[in-house]
């Protein structure tokens, strides 16, 4: 028989539609309202929370967050998996967008980012010097 016990609770932990990840122990969302968080799995302690990236999608790959904004310009957000710090390494907007509300996840498979919205399927050479 398996019985299953409450480990803690948070109110941090409000997913909305863009998903979370598990890195080294650390959970990252961006959960609602539009918050990217960064809580230790284990005990559900925030380590750091940021708004920049606002509610969207999010996968991880070569140690770096990849977090799409749903919003109208798309805003694609390159962040450390760090549970120190929120840190930045860059960002874009998505050319031809629909303008439409978006949260297809951003998908990395070799060397490739690959950014659907509606009809349009983006790729980006992660590897070009």
């Amino acid at each position: 028989m398996i019985t299953a016990a409450e480990a803690y609770f948070s109110r941090n932990l409000k997913n909305h539609h863009g998903g979370m990840v598990l890195v080294d122990g650390y959970l990252y969302g961006s959960f609602d309202p539009g918050i990217l968080t960064c809580i230790e799995f284990k005990t559900g302690k925030v380590m750091w929370e940021d708004r920049r990236p606002g509610k969207g999608s999010i996968m991880y790959a070569d140690g770096r967050l990849y977090c799409r904004n749903e919003g109208a310009r798309g805003t694609v957000f390159l962040v450390d998996a760090d549970p120190k710090k929120y840190e930045e390494r860059g960002r874009f907007d998505q050319p031809d967008r629909s303008k439409e509300q978006a949260w297809p996840h951003p998908v990395v498979a070799n060397g490739k980012l690959y950014i659907r919205d509606q009809d349009v399927l983006l790729c980006y050479d992660l590897k070009a010097k």
